[in-house]
C-alpha cells in the first residue's frame, strides 16, 4: 500500500481549474476585479477550443434591441425545452459586452462580413471569429506573467474537499521534475474550466488530455449534472488524414455513399430522393434529428456499429463541387488543398462521426454557481445555454459571459468562514484518495489501456446510433473495467482516469434514462 504524502499546502481566496479560453476569461477577468487567483492546468493555454478550426465557426452575439427576443426563441428552440431559460436571457442581454475579454485574454477578434445564419439558426447576427491559435497562446501567458498570476502547470484536479455543502478546499496533483506531487489548496471558492465530455470517446475533435475527469470529481462534491446525453456528433475525416474537420457543405455535391468494398449504402433511395437527403444534410454540421435528413447519420452509424471492423464510410462526389465559385465553398476547399493536402475528387475520402461539443454538463444557475456553495463552472464542463441542440457559434461565448458573472458572484458574496482548521480539511481529502489507493489490485491493465478500452467502446455503442440494448452492454463493460482499474499513485494519470470511467458510465445512465430522442440525442428503444 502507497500513502499519499501531502508536499506543499497553499491557500488562495479563488482556485480556477483549466486555461482553456474559459479559464483565461476568468483569471483574467478575476484579477482585474482585485482578486489573486491561482490557476491550476495540464497546459497553460489549450482546451477545446484550441483544437484547429474548433472556434472558426465564431462566437455568435445577440444583434440590435428586436434581435433579444428573436435570438432567446432561437436558443430555446433548439434546446427544446431542457434548459435554463434565465441562463439564456443573462447571454442574449450580455454577450455584445462580453466580447471585449477576448482581447484581454490574447486574441484579436473580427467581426465575420456575410450574413449566413449559424447553424440551425433561422436568423443572421453579429458573429466574431478567432484565429491564429499560436500566437494567441504566447500572448495569454504574457497577459498571465504580467499580472504575475500564480500558475501550477501540468495540474490534475483530483478532489474537492466540502463540508456542510461548502467549498473547503482541493487537493491536486502535479508533474514536476519527472516526480508527482500531492498539494492541498485551502480555498472557499473554486472555478472548474476543464472542458467537456467529449474525449471519452475514440474519435472526438478535442486535443487528447481532456477526458471528463472532473465531471466526476464535481458529483462527489455535490453537483448535479444534467442533459450529459446531448452530445454532438459531426462528421469528420477518417482518411486521407485523420481527425480533420469536415465541410458538412460539400454534400451537396454528393453522389454516392459507400462502404469498403464499394457496397451503396443507400441503394434503398431512389436518385431523388438521396439528393433531397444530402442537400438538406449539406445545410448544417452537428447530428440533430430535428430533420429528415436524419437517415444520413443513423444509416451510417448502424453500419459501423453493425461492421465494427469498418472504419467510416466512402463518399463519392460529383466534379460539380470544385465548380462552385461561391465563397463558403472556395475557402474550404483552398484550405482543405492547401493546409491539409485534400482533394475530395483526387482523394480517397471517408468519414465517421466525430464527438464535438457537449450540451450538457454541471448544473449552474444564470451566474455559473453550482448547488455546493462556493463551486462554479464555466465553459463547456456547464450545462450552460444549451439543451437537447445547440446554436453554432454559442460556445465560446457562454465562456466569456458566465466567466464575468462568476467573478462579479464571487467579489460580491461574503467570504467563507473556515470553523475547523486547514489540517481538519485536508485530512478529509485524503482520506477520500487513500480509499481509492488502498482498493485490492483487480487486473494486470494500465490505467492507460483502461482508458483506450473505455474510448473504443463509447465510440461504439454510445455514439450517434444508440440503442438500449446495447447502453445496457456498455454499462457492463464499463463496470467490468472500473473494477479492472488499479490507482498507482507514482503514476499521473491514474486517479484521473478512474475517474473519467465514473464519468463514463454517468454519460451512458443518462442516454438510457432518456426514453424520448430529442435534439442530438437519438434512441430505438425496441432494438
Amino acid at each position: 500500500m502507497t500513502n499519499i504524502e501531502i508536499c506543499q499546502q497553499i491557500e488562495t481566496e479563488l482556485l480556477i481549474v483549466g486555461a482553456g479560453i474559459a479559464g483565461l476569461s476568468c483569471c483574467i477577468e478575476a484579477k482585474e476585479k482585485g482578486l489573486n487567483p491561482i490557476l491550476i492546468s495540464k497546459s497553460i493555454v489549450g482546451g477545446a477550443s484550441f483544437f484547429p478550426l474548433k472556434a472558426t465557426l465564431g462566437i455568435q452575439i445577440t444583434g440590435n434591441s428586436d434581435d433579444k427576443i428573436l435570438f432567446q426563441q432561437e436558443i430555446e428552440r433548439v434546446a427544446c425545452g431542457v434548459n435554463n431559460p434565465k441562463i439564456v436571457k443573462a447571454y442574449v442581454e450580455e454577450s455584445p459586452q462580453a466580447i471585449e475579454l477576448l482581447g484581454r485574454i490574447g486574441f484579436n477578434p473580427w467581426l465575420r462580413q456575410d450574413n449566413r445564419p449559424a447553424c440551425f439558426a433561422h436568423y443572421s447576427r453579429p458573429i466574431y471569429l478567432i484565429n491564429q491559435w499560436q500566437q494567441s497562446a504566447k500572448r495569454a501567458k504574457q497577459i498571465l506573467a504580467n499580472h504575475q498570476t500564480l500558475i501550477y502547470d501540468q495540474a490534475v484536479l483530483l478532489h474537492i474537499v466540502t463540508e456542510d455543502n461548502q467549498v473547503k478546499g482541493a487537493i491536486f496533483a502535479q508533474q514536476k521534475g519527472g516526480q508527482i506531487r500531492y498539494i492541498f489548496c485551502h480555498t472557499g471558492n473554486i472555478i472548474l474550466a476543464t472542458g467537456g465530455i467529449a474525449g471519452l470517446y475514440q474519435d472526438n475533435l478535442y486535443p487528447a488530455d481532456i477526458i471528463g475527469s472532473t465531471h466526476y470529481v464535481a458529483y462527489q462534491a455535490g453537483v448535479k449534472l444534467i442533459n450529459l446525453e446531448f452530445i454532438q456528433f459531426i462528421p469528420a475525416f477518417i482518411k486521407p488524414k485523420y481527425k480533420v474537420l469536415f465541410g458538412e457543405h460539400t454534400l451537396k455535391y454528393l453522389v454516392k455513399v459507400t462502404d469498403s468494398k464499394g457496397r451503396d449504402l443507400f441503394a434503398h433511395l431512389s436518385p431523388k430522393q438521396f439528393q433531397q437527403m444530402v442537400l438538406q444534410r449539406s445545410s448544417y454540421a452537428p447530428f440533430s434529428i430535428d430533420f429528415q435528413s436524419v437517415e444520413f447519420d443513423l444509416v451510417i452509424m448502424k453500419h459501423l456499429v453493425e461492421n465494427p471492423t469498418e472504419k467510416g464510410v466512402y463518399l463519392h462526389y460529383s466534379p460539380e463541387l470544385y465548380q462552385d465559385q461561391t465563397e463558403f465553398y472556395q475557402v474550404y476547399l483552398t484550405w482543405l488543398k492547401k493546409e491539409m493536402d485534400i482533394h475530395l475528387l483526387q482523394d480517397e475520402v471517408v468519414i465517421r462521426p466525430f464527438a464535438h461539443s457537449c450540451n450538457g454538463g454541471i448544473e449552474i444557475n444564470e451566474y455559473a454557481e453550482t448547488a455546493v456553495q462556493g463551486l462554479f463552472a464555466v465553459g463547456e464542463i456547464s450545462a450552460c445555454i444549451e439543451g437537447a441542440n445547440r446554436l453554432g457559434g454559442n460556445s465560446v461565448g457562454g465562456c466569456l459571459v458566465f466567466a464575468k458573472r462568476a467573478i462579479q458572484k464571487i467579489v460580491e458574496s461574503t467570504p467563507h468562514l473556515f470553523t475547523k482548521s486547514k489540517t481538519h480539511y485536508l485530512l478529509k481529502g485524503m482520506q477520500y484518495l487513500q480509499h481509492l489507493a488502498n482498493q485490492e489490485k483487480k487486473s494486470d491493465l494500465s490505467s492507460s489501456e483502461i482508458l483506450r478500452q473505455v474510448k473504443v467502446l463509447m465510440n461504439q455503442f454510445a455514439n450517434v446510433y444508440r440503442t438500449e440494448k446495447n447502453l445496457q452492454f456498455l454499462i457492463t463493460k464499463l463496470q467490468q473495467l472500473e473494477k479492472d482499474c488499479s490507482i498507482d499513485l507514482t503514476k499521473m494519470h491514474s486517479i484521473e482516469i478512474y475517474h473519467a470511467i465514473k464519468t463514463a458510465q454517468l454519460i451512458v445512465h443518462a442516454m438510457i434514462n432518456r426514453k424520448q430522442s430529442l435534439g442530438s440525442h437519438q434512441i430505438s428503444l425496441g432494438e
